[in-house]
């Protein structure tokens, strides 16, 4: 296949939408703080100071972000080449590829953009439902069982979300998946099944939904997704698609009809407008780097800080489009704590999804909580104690006491007992550091405060308990070691698996705080991946895949399905998306 490139091309009347960042609209909403709005009149009512800015209802829903106002087109003038395409995808992260390649193995003339120097992604659990993996492991997931399941999840958000993407996901999510193991194996690259958590009650468990690629050189289930994209992106080369990295998409283009047809994008300081006479794909991640979309969209998440890599500017271009925001708001953020980016332990004992369920205390020496939780709920408690963290507490006979620590997957065996244990400690011995997972650099999720001593009064002393917290730990850790001993917490009815007492030294403790890893949703985007507008009618020539698409979370991403994004919203519907561009006109 071949890309055609024009000089300087030209169009009649064009229609420009631009992806930049817009200045700060409205600052701190949600935490109580003075805020300011920008792109509106000054406001009738003022507080006690001249420079306290009072919202009220109209104000609040009325007010125009600065996000929301398209900027002025890129004159003609200034876009030097002109490259077209059939399909044109903005992102190579895993659903621009995994669209990308279902499209070009059809025969569709691909051409991808990236602002990034390489393939991109993040984690590594791919979660599908029945595939042949599952089938052949007994771990399949009947239409009975996954209605029951899904309508808990459902309950517990309040039934504020899409089902028809979830009955999409179950109903061809093994498809999918079957297609991209055989497409990995090609590249020798294995797929595995994570262990995930399985609780001893019955109420928090995971089933083994997640597919993982592993290679001997990258053997962490769940952690290994960058040899899939690159594995993708070369494929998609093989089959005669282009890919221009450092090309950074700043504009859609409309024609007369209103269909979206190209995107300009900047590369080497240049426009270069990309066409594609098919479509326009946005797979340009979240928007979890844009305070001001999290302040508007999911304002529950600013107290846990703006950790995740992308500025939502694929959402930007799709709103000055002409596209709806999703219908069910706020948006779900995706919180995360006590996993392996505070420990070199991939999880805790029982599998993925599993937090620290050892001894928690806030900084008064107190627990505030049932360790016993998933990854995904315990941040919420832990961010309102005092301070933000909590310190995780254990003692020398710990490791072994929560033994066996299950392999990263079906099939492994379980880790050694004594490793897992050299390895904690290694943290408290060296200069090392938190040895976080390479997914987790740039995040704000160091330990902060990790203490080994030989008596509790030195570990209270270490992590800073004064006064009358130091003897509220001290007196804390006895009653918790009570409960130990009688099986039976008195406080918060931790299940006995979990009471390990902290007798033995040394004993240790580590600060530890949540913090954002990205947020979810966004464009109203329907069951076949159109970007559609207020009436949900879709916007032609204009699609979205992966995080980009809305109401597929409801309330929290709460990890019960480990793998949901990337399963979901990336592998199934960009094979879909992609499979189908052939008999888009």
């Amino acid at each position: 296949m071949t890309h055609s490139s024009e000089s300087r091309g030209s169009m009649d009347r064009r229609s420009f939408l631009k992806g930049a960042v817009g200045a700060s609209a409205l600052a701190a909403i949600g935490t109580g703080a003075a805020g300011t709005l920008a792109g509106c009149s000054p406001m009738a009512k003022t507080g006690n100071s001249s420079s306290e800015v009072v919202l009220d209802a109209d104000t609040y829903t009325e007010a125009k972000w600065s996000f929301e106002i398209p900027p002025e087109p890129i004159p003609e003038s200034e876009i030097t080449e002109t490259i077209d395409a059939e399909v044109v995808i903005i992102g190579a992260g895993t659903s621009g590829l995994v669209t990308g390649m279902a499209a070009a193995e059809e025969g569709v003339d691909v051409c991808i953009i990236a602002s990034s120097e390489k393939p991109v992604s993040r984690g590594g659990s791919n979660a599908a439902f029945n595939s042949k993996l599952q089938k052949q492991l007994g771990r399949e997931f009947p239409l009975e069982e996954a209605k029951a399941y899904f309508q808990e999840e459902f309950a517990a958000a309040s039934w504020r979300l899409d089902q028809d993407k979830w009955w999409d996901f179950y109903n061809y999510s093994g498809e999918a998946m079957d297609w991209l193991m055989d497409k990995m194996a090609e590249y020798g690259i294995r797929t595995v099944i994570e262990n995930t958590r399985t609780d001893p009650t019955g109420n928090m468990s995971i089933p083994s939904f997640s597919h993982t690629f592993i290679t001997e050189e990258n053997p962490a289930a769940g952690a290994s997704q960058q040899v899939a994209v690159e594995a993708m992106a070369e494929e998609i080369l093989k089959l005669g698609g282009r890919i221009d990295y450092q090309t950074t998409a700043e504009q859609l283009e409309k024609d007369d009809s209103g269909r979206v047809v190209a995107a300009i994008a900047k590369r080497d300081g240049k426009y270069v407008r990309y066409r594609g006479s098919k479509g326009v794909v946005l797979a340009t991640g979240d928007f979890s780097m844009d305070k001001d979309m999290v302040a508007k969209y999911a304002p529950i998440a600013l107290p846990f800080g703006l950790g995740g890599v992308f500025d939502g500017s694929g959402h930007k271009m799709g709103l000055w489009a002409g596209a709806a925001w999703q219908k069910y708001t706020p948006n779900a953020p995706m919180i995360v704590t006590m996993g392996d980016e505070v420990l070199p332990c991939r999880w805790w004992a029982d599998g993925a999804g599993t937090t620290f369920p050892g001894l928690l205390v806030n900084n008064k020496g107190l627990r505030y909580a049932d360790e016993d939780s998933l990854y995904g709920y315990a941040c919420w408690p832990q961010k309102v104690q005092p301070g933000g963290y909590t310190f995780l507490i254990w003692d020398d006979k710990w490791v072994e006491g929560s033994a066996p620590w299950v392999g990263d997957y079906i099939g492994a065996p379980d880790r050694d007992t004594q490793e897992v244990y050299d390895q904690m400690k290694s943290i408290f011995t060296s200069d090392a550091g938190s040895e976080a997972t390479k997914e987790y650099e740039g995040f704000n999720a160091s330990m902060g405060v990790a203490v080994m001593a030989d008596t509790l009064e030195e570990l209270a002393d270490g992590l800073g308990f004064e006064g009358e917290a130091k003897q509220a730990f001290l007196d804390q850790v006895e009653r918790y070691n009570g409960y130990c001993e009688t099986g039976v917490d008195e406080e918060f009815h931790k299940t006995e698996r979990y009471l390990l007492p902290v007798k033995t030294p040394p004993f240790y403790g580590v600060k530890n705080e949540p913090y954002t890893l990205c947020m979810t949703g966004g464009l109203n985007v329907n069951r076949v991946q159109e970007v559609c507008d207020e009436n949900s009618d879709p916007i032609p020539g204009l699609y979205g895949v992966g995080t980009i698409i809305g109401d597929v979370i409801g309330d929290t991403y709460n990890f019960r399905i480990w793998g949901h994004n990337l399963g979901c919203n990336c592998v199934t519907a960009g094979y879909r998306l992609g499979k189908r561009f052939p008999s888009i006109s």
